[in-house]
């Protein structure tokens, strides 16, 4: 036992764990990210949250044991800004954004840093926190989010339904995000988003939702009709639609420099009965022009979105 608690206090040892210790601020970047770009949808909420703590709190054994080592002080220093930005992206959230949030208020404190500076940037993390809950509160009161003010992506997370329509190939998947519902006034969104950049984490599935490309929005729900035509092509409110352009188009926008973009006039595409010679009677039958509900069609098999 001697010589275990000897290899514990040598000063090497310590030096050579404490490498681990910047695995926290990097886990909580990584946290950032999938809060930022992602949508998460837990397949078992609490063996996930069970193993979110515990990874959570082995970090803070490793740098409370290291807290003396400089690379360790390092990590504690610059831990509390990256869990602001996870308060940021993520409020609302609490079972994400707790556990590390107080794991990094802890390694702060117990870490061996200079009590003078340790005393200055803990009040500036302080300001920073209530300040920027508050601004950021503001800032949901006008249905603002990080992504929506940083014109990344309109989608709403918080409206989004967890019934999709995927492709036949199950390269892209169909989601609706309905807001306000159950108000006549309520509007819904489709869109489109990339299967092959979903992530998943044990427990975990992480749907990426940025950059997908939006397909319709209408206040009429119950009369609009989708369906997957082919791989590429969605058939959606009376126009057929090719996917793999929407993003291939929107990648290319992304990638041009901003002074040779050009002001270009938009041409309507040509609706699926123009383009395939169909009337929509002969389409949806004579006694019915437009259905009556929503539906959604996996390969080879209809379903309702309620």
């Amino acid at each position: 036992m001697d010589k275990v608690l000897d290899i514990l206090r040598n000063k090497w040892v310590k030096f050579g764990v404490s490498v681990l210790s910047l695995g926290l601020p990097v886990f909580v970047a990584y946290i950032d990210w999938l809060a930022f770009a992602y949508y998460l949808e837990p397949v078992n909420e609490v063996p996930l949250f069970l193993l979110y703590v515990l990874v959570n709190f082995v970090f803070a054994g490793i740098m409370f044991y290291t807290r003396h080592q400089i690379i360790t002080q390092i990590a504690a220093c610059i831990t509390p800004l990256i869990a602001f930005l996870l308060l940021i992206i993520a409020f609302g959230q609490w079972y994400l954004i707790a556990p590390p949030v107080i794991i990094c208020a802890f390694t702060f404190l117990a870490a061996g840093t200079n009590e003078t500076f340790k005393t200055i940037l803990g009040t500036i993390y302080l300001l920073m926190f209530v300040v920027g809950t508050l601004v950021y509160l503001t800032m949901l009161h006008f249905n603002l989010t990080v992504q929506t003010f940083l014109q990344i992506t309109e989608c709403d997370i918080k409206n989004r339904s967890e019934e999709y329509s995927y492709s036949p190939d199950n390269s892209y998947r169909l989601v609706m995000y309905v807001d306000d519902a159950g108000n006549e006034r309520s509007l819904t969104s489709f869109y489109v988003e990339k299967t092959a950049d979903d992530i998943k984490l044990p427990y975990l599935n992480c749907y990426k939702h940025l950059y997908s490309q939006k397909v319709l929005v209408t206040m009429d729900q119950s009369n609009v009709v989708y369906k997957w035509l082919t791989k590429d092509d969605l058939f959606i409110d009376g126009r057929a639609k090719n996917i793999t352009d929407m993003f291939r188009q929107a990648e290319e926008l992304r990638n041009k420099p901003k002074d040779e973009e050009d002001d270009d006039v938009s041409v309507e595409e040509p609706t699926y009965y123009e383009s395939h010679d169909v009337g929509t009677d002969e389409y949806y039958g004579t006694e019915q022009t437009t259905p009556a509900v929503a539906e959604v069609v996996e390969p080879d098999e209809e379903q309702n979105y309620e």
